[in-house]
């Protein structure tokens, strides 16, 4: 019997269960997508390193999991109680019909074992449907082969899924026993016409806590602007203090928003007393009013989620964007002088081997010189403690490279850059680190001393870098001309060539080959393929945990803004039926439903939007340290993708609040 009416109450209540029902099953889907990376991954045909980075990735993933079910743990206790109370009338009637709570407790106990078993079912089901589609995701930033490619299904993603939700249910379950065994008749009887307790705020009191919220906020934002550099002198735990700036602030915000924006409307009274908007906005109010901690989570998180997106969604980009372009050729040696050993020839190291001989093309060999007195400090000359001040985290004391024109030249041309010319006395800056840095010496005619020769600077800062890599971290050499650097001892010498072969065997042999090579001097070895592959490491774990979290943190905070709004719907029943009463049509009434959903929904949204304009520039200065500059575009992706999601929960929100207000009792 019990049973029967357990599913019959989940029937008839399946439009309440909608925003419950889409959040687990959205829960369970994401979980088991990110936790099966390993059998979406054993069919790609990659490299020893992107192995080890993909090992390392489901390592995480496995880790940011425990963190991520806690999250859902939560959320589904929270809308748990909202379906409790939904229902309190209903258990009121059970008692009254003589049931007891211990049958009510199990008939709780099956229509959340029967909701949890058709939520992981369907999602599980639809998580290895998606998964399929994320494999190609995955093949295609590792840029592997997938010619073996098969309908794949992770038992061990599976397997953990079912237990770590088996273990949130359980405990929802333990949880909805406890409630159901402390409410009492009368209460459940009357749960809808409990008066609302509305507190009356001291205006001035409010004004003056938002006064000192925009200021925490306002100096939140420039400690993480404009004052970063001076920031990140410090430890990194110095963070902690724009981060508790920012979360008082947020709360001081609401807080005081909630005893003002009455006072504020009411000076509009063509707006306040238009039509049924007095009753909006006193409903917005107390909304705000009753959860002042709850929204200023749902900000912060929404905030998380927007940063959290863009910069995944960033750096996978700016990594498929950016390896042509700062590794324009196969191969890149470095040979380093030292006292013992003064001859460097790196073309016999490439004549040494036949397969290396033979499948090579376009060998460029160039010099580099260093001047022991003339290092990063000194370069700037005047404008050094400037700088310094501006860019607190350049070794200054380190010599800097020299070349000669002719060698740079030819560099430029392997490179695909423009070819330099200088007058006799200047001199040429080459930099893609933080252009900046030298801009104003550049600006201002500097005047520097190379190996006893004063110059001058040329026209312009050439954008450029001396040795291949994943990111722009050339600092800056210089340029100048040949005769100036005839008689010095060289430093080291930079050797660049192609692969003349598409044969992927040969290239992996050149490629160990290289690796393997230990010459009696110094030597630095950077290939394209090492640096793709590095690269790509780094950009898929970023990717995927910024993805991860940042869709958890999307669906939580959508969801708990949706149960709260419908939480207060029920609470309100009364008040729209007062509204039919003295004359509104069911269209007024539902125009009345969606302003008051808009605009709560809208409220934490628009902070989170200020917040992350500004944790966007953080975010920029960050992710400047491996040559990303420009987050635009990951963040319109982010933006674009929220709105869909938010919107989709404002929808059901908003249909659903239509069904609760529309119930007779």
């Amino acid at each position: 019997m019990l049973y029967k009416l357990s599913i019959a109450n989940i029937k008839k209540s399946f439009k309440d269960y909608a925003i419950y029902f889409t959040t687990l099953i959205l829960g369970v889907c994401i979980f088991y997508i990110f936790n099966s990376m390993d059998s979406q991954t054993a069919m790609l045909a990659v490299s020893s390193r992107q192995s080890e980075v993909i090992d390392l990735l489901i390592q995480l993933l496995s880790a940011v999991s425990v963190f991520v079910s806690l999250i859902l743990g939560f959320l589904i206790i929270y809308a748990s109680r909202f379906l409790i109370k939904k229902r309190n009338k209903e258990f009121g009637i059970y008692m009254t019909l003589g049931m007891s709570k211990r049958k009510i407790s199990v008939i709780l106990l099956i229509e959340t074992f029967i909701i949890g078993l058709i939520s992981l079912g369907v999602g599980l089901l639809l998580g290895i449907v998606i998964s399929q589609i994320t494999s190609i995701f995955i093949a295609n930033m590792f840029e592997a082969n997938m010619t073996d490619f098969t309908f794949n299904i992770s038992k061990s993603a599976i397997i953990k899924t079912i237990i770590y939700f088996g273990i949130i249910y359980f405990i929802v379950m333990i949880f909805n026993t406890i409630i159901v065994s402390k409410n009492k008749l009368i209460n459940l009887l009357h749960s809808t016409k409990k008066g609302e307790n509305i507190k009356v705020k001291n205006s001035l009191i409010c004004i003056i806590l938002f006064i000192i919220s925009v200021i925490l906020l306002a100096s939140a934002y420039y400690m993480v602007t404009g004052g970063v550099n001076t920031l990140m002198q410090h430890d990194v735990s110095i963070l902690l203090v724009p981060i508790g700036m920012g979360v008082v602030g947020t709360v001081l915000f609401f807080y005081s928003l909630s005893g003002m924006i009455l006072k504020i409307i009411t000076k509009f009274p063509k707006l306040y007393y238009s039509k049924l908007n007095t009753f909006v906005f006193k409903q917005i109010n107390s909304k705000i009013n009753t959860m002042i901690v709850s929204i200023s989570v749902i900000c912060l998180m929404l905030f998380i989620t927007l940063c959290l997106l863009s910069s995944a969604l960033t750096v996978k980009n700016y990594f498929n964007d950016s390896i042509n372009k700062l590794a324009p050729v196969d191969l890149c040696l470095v040979g380093y002088y030292n006292e013992d050993n003064r001859e460097i020839n790196l073309i016999d190291f490439i004549n040494s081997d036949n397969i290396i001989k033979d499948n090579t093309k376009d060998i460029t060999t160039v010099s580099i010189y260093e001047d022991q007195d003339f290092t990063y400090g000194k370069s700037l000359g005047n404008y050094y403690e400037d700088v310094k001040r501006k860019y607190p985290y350049v070794r200054y004391d380190e010599t800097i490279s020299i070349m000669g024109l002719s060698d740079y030249n030819k560099l430029a041309k392997m490179y695909h850059m423009d070819s330099l010319e200088l007058n006799r006395g200047e001199y040429a800056i080459v930099s893609n680190y933080e252009s900046q840095l030298y801009e104003e010496v550049m600006n201002r005619n500097s005047i520097i001393t190379i190996f006893g020769t004063d110059y001058q600077p040329s026209k312009k800062l050439i954008d450029g870098f001396l040795v291949i890599s994943g990111n722009p971290s050339n600092i800056g050499f210089f340029v100048v001309e040949d005769e100036t650097l005839e008689n010095n001892k060289k430093d080291a010498e930079l050797l660049i060539a192609n692969y003349s072969t598409d044969d992927e065997a040969l290239i992996g042999k050149i490629e160990t080959l290289t690796r393997d090579y230990s010459p009696s001097f110094e030597i630095m070895k950077n290939t394209k393929t090492d640096i793709k592959e590095a690269s790509v490491g780094l950009s898929a774990i970023v990717t995927f945990i910024g993805l991860y979290l940042g869709i958890i943190f999307l669906i939580s905070s959508s969801a708990i803004l949706a149960l709260k709004s419908l939480s207060d719907c029920i609470d309100d029943k009364n008040k729209y039926k007062v509204l039919r009463q003295i004359g509104a049509d069911e269209k007024e009434v539902n125009k009345v439903l969606f302003k008051q959903t808009l605009i709560f929904f809208m409220m934490p949204l628009f902070l989170a939007i200020v917040h992350t304009l500004v944790g966007l520039e953080f975010c920029k200065f960050i992710l400047s340290s491996i040559g990303v500059n420009n987050i635009l575009n990951g963040s319109i992706m982010t933006f674009i993708f929220l709105l869909i999601v938010y919107g989709i929960y404002f929808m059901v929100t908003y249909f659903c609040s239509k069904n609760i207000i529309k119930e007779r009792y």
